[in-house]
């Protein structure tokens, strides 16, 4: 007689088989893949602060717009990976990809709870082999946690809607949770959960309690914000003074959705946004939504209006809008893939095809040229190089490539020093296009050599 265990583990074995697949594609080239730029080492100062001055932050990243700051979430959890690896960031991408397998398990598990197991097991294969999503992840950014956070809104939405009024409170937090810590964007799929939640017609007592719930999550800020002279509060005003859309609202929803948010959606499922790419995301996501509206189902309307809620938004934003910012809805965009792809077997064989091939080709192709390694490297190099001398450091590199360094000599307690005994040079360029004779002319009088590590070199002057 089989065993109810043995039944239990082979219906699982399905979400076993995706959990093992994207495991071996997050840790695949991960070493290559990690970058440890700007984002990364801001959360990295605040651990260092945390652990070595025991300093705690009200506040996380400074947005693109100045004086916009994120909460402080973010750079709360970052103390895990640091605090295990002794404030190295070695351990970051290790962290990052047990999220993102957490992440699988819970897109399985929710949306095999709310429809069905087949639809789970495409959602979940698409979020566990996207290659889009293993770089979001590698990105090690407060922009990832968006996918749980997704998640786990969708979740409590379902739950309110079965009769348990107590997961609208719990969903508004979250929602709040990931506005104020992980993207402000998330503050339109905060709007569609509202909306939504609007339809199960219940007391206003109990939306105001959630509406408090939200809210909460802006304390840290409103802290900070009377500490620095309402910082916040005249930021906010510049914002909405020059938040103003030139074009046409209707020109400008059009350009968002064709332009923007479904080259997003189809480069996240195939890597390339050629037309027949196009064509299978449209057809699916269309016929997924005539599946939802069939159902009549207050509920499922969350799916369309979480997308459209963020193509309304974004249309009365005058600032650019990268691709990303529309990672808030990849999860409905994924249901309703998925949904059409399980009832029509031509259709999901195709799309599995093309996913898996695009996809898994784009992880063997992968390059990099500067990454997290190769930093360290080069700095593991001047430290030790320096034999315990004072040294100084300068960056001969192109915009945007300089990041990163000051922390890692930072964490080894060997902080570059203006006048020292030694300089440093760091250049990024190809090898053929190297010049150690302009530093042997300006520095006639000093020994100088070179070490490369790939496209990244460090001249010495002794």
């Amino acid at each position: 007689m089989i065993s109810a265990a043995y039944i239990a583990s082979y219906r699982y074995l399905p979400l076993f088989a995706i959990v093992i697949l994207g495991a071996i594609l997050r840790l695949y080239k991960i070493n290559q893949a990690f970058p440890f730029d700007h984002d990364q080492e801001v959360a990295a100062l605040a651990a260092f602060n945390f652990f070595e001055y025991g300093k705690i932050t009200l506040i996380g990243q400074e947005l693109s717009f100045p004086g916009f700051f994120l909460g402080p979430l973010h750079n709360w959890i970052g103390f895990i990976p640091y605090g295990l690896c002794n404030l190295q960031p070695d351990c970051v991408p290790y962290f990052y990809i047990a999220v993102g397998i957490l992440t699988i398990v819970a897109v399985f598990a929710i949306i095999k709870k709310i429809f069905d197991q087949k639809i789970a097991i495409v959602a979940s294969l698409i979020y566990a082999a996207s290659f889009a999503a293993i770089g979001f992840e590698r990105g090690a950014s407060s922009n990832f946690f968006l996918a749980l956070s997704s998640v786990a809104l969708f979740f409590c939405l379902y739950q309110f809607f079965k009769g348990k009024k107590l997961y609208l409170v719990i969903g508004a937090l979250f929602a709040g949770l990931a506005t104020v810590n992980f993207n402000p964007v998330f503050l339109f799929s905060s709007a569609a959960f509202f909306i939504t939640a609007a339809f199960g017609k219940e007391k206003l007592k109990l939306y105001a309690i959630a509406a408090a719930a939200f809210l909460i999550n802006y304390f840290p800020l409103v802290i900070f914000n009377f500490r620095h002279e309402n910082i916040l509060l005249k930021s906010l005003g510049n914002f909405a003074s020059l938040n103003t859309p030139d074009l046409g609202i209707i020109e400008r929803f059009v350009y968002l959705a064709k332009s923007v948010s479904i080259p997003f959606y189809v480069n996240y499922l195939f890597q390339s946004t050629s037309p027949i790419f196009i064509a299978l995301t449209l057809v699916a996501i269309t016929f997924g939504l005539y599946y939802i509206l069939k159902t009549r189902e207050k509920f499922l309307l969350f799916l369309p209006i979480w997308i459209f809620t963020a193509l309304l938004g974004f249309t009365f934003y005058k600032g650019p809008i990268p691709d990303y910012y529309f990672m808030q809805t990849l999860l409905p965009a994924t249901i309703l893939v998925s949904i059409f792809a399980t009832r029509n077997l031509i259709f999901l064989t195709v799309f599995l095809s093309f996913f898996l091939f695009t996809n898994l080709a784009a992880a063997q192709n992968y390059r990099t040229i500067i990454n997290y390694q190769i930093k360290k490297q080069a700095v593991d190099y001047i430290t030790s190089d320096a034999q315990g001398k004072s040294f100084n450091v300068y960056f001969e590199l192109p915009m945007g490539m300089n990041t990163g360094y000051t922390y890692l000599f930072k964490a080894k307690d060997r902080t570059p020093q203006e006048g020292g005994e030694f300089l440093y040079i760091i250049e990024f360029k190809s090898p053929h296009e190297l010049d150690l004779k302009k530093y042997q002319s300006s520095f006639s009088d000093k020994t100088t050599k070179v070490k490369s590590f790939g496209y990244l070199h460090v001249f010495s002057v002794k």
